[in-house]
């Protein structure tokens, strides 16, 4: 049976404007939250200029959703295709409406309600004491790994695709400069948006004419390839450390602001380019093996570990950290968290399904890519190329249909695609050591007592940051072998990572169904439309990890193994506490603080 482009945009846009309505706005927001436009949020209560600041809903909405999306979306996906692309777009479809935007509402609204505290302080109002600091300790663990995976993505990308570089390092000072227009200068947000908009257009252009080589040439293959990579990953590292650091007003808001501009047109591009080539069918299968080699050369089932694979498309607990570590901060209106916590999972949602598993599968062995791009199969290539390829593919036959060629069109889309991941690796990369930042801080409260001047040496915010950076730098600079070939260390980190983060994802969303539970005191079958999901994503998570430290740790290198598998083997055990402390809660639960 044929399928073509157009059937998917239809379907996917469906879905996620009823669940928009009927499952966020309905049911969270009117029934189980009560959301109240006239509750001032911690922004406001708590403002201090650096973390709890006030922000324009549609800022806010660009700075949480280029946080959450990152390289999660787009390299999970293109991975789980060697299923075929019918599986990985229900488990993006099922995990966005029942799981994911719930997750990620429901962490921010919590969040909001006890003073911008994180997930982690929560989880002590219905848990208890212990289960926080067990909770920081596995998110803390957790974090690492995005920023050891999201490291070596980024370092490959830029290796192999020097001119999106030079558009990362360009948007840099792009980013101050609509923070100072907006913040210092006083610059409405339109104006200055505009401004930063045009600036970033001739940016691009000049990324393509100047590709920032270090040391390896992709175009002629000369230079150390390697080499080149390790450097990156130093100088990611070092940029993950000052933008981590800085007041978020300063370069993570308007940067995230910007990107999402970025993503929002490479989301468009793709829905537009789907209807342009609507009657253009799918050449890649629906299916084609429940069990295909994938992790680490062993035969991966889709079950349980699909969510060690497509880490963010579908669902994330890293969302939870971000939105209740630095979006809960900056909302300015309770009713605001509805397009920022649950239509961000959405439009991330759309990132997977129509900008990564629809053009994967239209290039997947169309006639003119065969014996240039690869020779039969789009899986011949890397995960992130297949990406690239797939989405310049549909790209340049839309704009054919307009006219233009195809092979010019093609390159430049490629480009754009290498770019828009490229760019918002970033913003994951430095959120992510921001948040390992808060989690260390908090881990440390105790101490403060006890010993205030030893508290404040670890506590310091460039301490507690370079900590962080520097185990995620040890774990992505090692390269890897795998069947006799040289890989990036993500390769192996990645599922460990992609593991960890979906168990946090369900250790959030229970912890946010006590709260429902215990403190909304909301019962019956909307309760039970929260925790069922939740419980169904532990026992599947729990189990994919299971099988990783069985099946596929025993094999791999030495730093990963025990660095990366310790982690997890870690978070397993702190899982399980967890889970006796959530049981515990459920039964003698606390009262609100």
């Amino acid at each position: 049976m044929a399928v073509y482009s157009i059937e998917i945009v239809l379907t996917v846009i469906i879905i996620y404007g009823l669940a928009y309505i009927f499952y966020g706005k309905k049911i969270l927001q009117d029934k189980v939250v009560k959301a109240d436009p006239n509750r001032p949020t911690p922004a406001y209560t708590r403002f201090d200029g650096v973390d709890y600041v006030p922000a324009n809903k549609y800022v806010l909405y660009g700075h949480h959703f280029a946080s959450i999306a990152g390289a999660g979306p787009i390299v999970g996906p293109a991975i789980a295709m060697a299923y075929g692309w019918a599986l990985p777009l229900l488990w993006v479809l099922f995990g966005n409406v029942f799981i994911g935007a719930v997750h990620d509402y429901l962490s921010v609204m919590a969040s909001v309600r006890y003073g911008g505290l994180s997930v982690m302080s929560i989880s002590e109002n219905v848990m208890g004491r212990k289960a926080r600091y067990i909770f920081l300790v596995y998110v803390y663990a957790a974090l690492i790994l995005v920023i050891a995976a999201f490291a070596s993505v980024a370092a490959s990308v830029y290796t192999k695709n020097p001119s999106a570089a030079t558009l990362a390092v360009i948007y840099m000072p792009l980013a101050l400069l609509l923070g100072i227009m907006v913040y210092r200068i006083g610059i409405n947000v339109k104006t200055s948006t505009i401004i930063a908009l045009i600036l970033a257009v001739l940016a691009f252009y000049y990324a393509y004419k100047v590709p920032l080589i270090l040391g390896y040439n992709p175009a002629t293959k000369t230079g150390d390839l390697w080499g080149t990579y390790h450097i990156w990953v130093t100088v990611l590292s070092l940029y993950a450390f000052i933008a981590a650091s800085l007041p978020v007003w300063y370069l993570l808001q308007p940067r995230d602001y910007l990107n999402a501009y970025l993503l929002w047109f490479f989301v468009a591009l793709a829905a537009i380019s789907a209807f342009l080539v609507g009657d253009l069918k799918f050449t890649g299968p629906a299916y084609t093996s429940f069990s295909p080699k994938i992790i680490a050369g062993k035969p991966t089932p889709f079950l349980p570990s699909i969510p060690l694979i497509i880490a963010c498309g579908a669902l994330s607990g890293f969302h939870s950290v971000v939105g209740s570590g630095t979006t809960s901060k900056q909302l300015s209106n309770e009713l605001d968290a509805l397009l920022i916590g649950y239509g961000g999972m959405l439009t991330e949602g759309a990132v997977s399904s129509l900008a990564v598993i629809m053009p994967i599968s239209l290039a997947w062995s169309a006639p003119e890519l065969a014996g240039t791009a690869y020779q039969t199969s789009i899986l011949e290539l890397d995960k992130v190329s297949r990406f690239v390829v797939g989405y310049g593919y549909m790209a340049a036959k839309a704009l054919e249909k307009l006219g233009l060629d195809f092979t010019g069109t093609f390159n430049v889309a490629k480009l754009f695609a290498a770019i828009a991941l490229a760019t918002f690796i970033l913003t994951t990369l430095d959120t992510a050591t921001r948040l390992a930042r808060f989690s260390w801080q908090e881990m440390f409260d105790w101490l403060e007592p006890k010993s205030p001047g030893l508290y404040k040496v670890l506590t310091n915010r460039f301490v507690a940051t370079f900590l962080a950076v520097l185990i995620g730098w040890a774990l992505a600079y090692p390269t890897v072998t795998i069947g006799g070939q040289t890989q990036a260390a993500y390769n192996v980190v990645w599922p460990a990572f992609a593991g960890t983060n979906q168990l946090l994802a369900a250790l959030a969303l229970l912890t946010t169904a006590l709260w429902v539970y215990v403190v909304l005191n909301v019962r019956g079958k909307i309760s039970w439309i929260i925790q069922v999901p939740a419980w169904f994503l532990w026992i599947t998570v729990t189990l994919a990890l299971l099988w990783w430290t069985t099946v596929v740790m025993p094999g791999l290198p030495a730093v990963q193994k025990y660095g990366a598998g310790s982690i997890v083997v870690i978070s397993l055990a702190l899982d399980f506490l967890l889970i006796y402390y959530f049981v515990k809660g459920l039964r003698a639960p606390k009262p609100s603080s």
